[in-house]
């Protein structure tokens, strides 16, 4: 059996599948297979026409050599975990890239990525390993979206941004030319970055101003 598998069957793992099977009519994706998840409601039930497979023990049960992964999960710190575990089971990942965004050939693309339609990614921008560019958001030159990054909707990075691992930059945030906003941190919807932000906070407003600090990050 070969093709690729979901890792997560909600909103977010539906719609990473409607990305997938336009790659697909293209020529430039594997054959869908289905949705892993852990929520044990959902197997065996079919959902937008693919089948919940079962949890992590269905891997256990195929060549796991012939099987490439996305994780679709829209938070940081769950897609880390779900990323180290199909890690340790010696998974494959793969990206699903929207044809109908648009990354430059001078672009540096991450794996596990998943760009959904109407997104720009420019010259010099680098997505690393498993983040995520939702519906329009966009990356102008020279800057650089973390791990594990969710860039929700309408989302505008200018140049020469930082984006550090695990952050959640909400639906509708602007950050200026330059700045930098450190890892695991949150920024609300309809925020205007002007000035850095630190790691492991969580900023909301115009302009931006921290309004919590997450001692432990994400990571717990």
């Amino acid at each position: 059996m070969r093709g690729l598998v979901i890792i997560g069957a909600g909103g977010h793992g539906r719609e990473v599948a409607e990305i997938v099977r336009h790659q697909a009519r293209q020529g430039g994706q594997l054959p869908l297979l289905g949705f892993i998840d852990e929520q044990c409601d959902l197997h065996n039930q079919v959902i937008d026409g693919l089948p919940v497979l079962g949890d992590w023990g269905w891997f256990r049960e195929i060549d796991r050599g012939d099987i490439s992964v996305l994780c679709a999960v829209g938070l940081p710190h769950v897609c880390r975990r779900l990323v180290q575990r199909a890690t340790r089971l010696g998974l494959t990942f793969t990206n699903a890239i929207s044809p109908l965004a648009h990354i430059s050939e001078r672009a540096s693309i991450g794996c596990g990525v998943v760009i959904f339609p109407q997104a720009v990614v420019n010259t010099g921008a680098c997505i690393q390993d498993h983040a995520i560019l939702n519906v329009g958001a966009t990356v102008s030159h020279d800057t650089t979206v973390g791990q594990y990054s969710n860039i929700n909707p309408g989302t505008h990075l200018a140049g020469n941004v930082s984006i550090g691992d695990g952050c959640y930059i909400g639906m509708g945030t602007n950050v200026l030319q330059g700045r930098a906003i450190g890892a695991w941190t949150t920024v609300g919807a309809g925020a205007v970055v002007i000035r850095d932000l630190p790691a492991n906070v969580t900023a909301v407003g115009v302009p931006a101003s921290i309004i919590k600090r997450k001692e432990n990050g994400w990571y717990d």
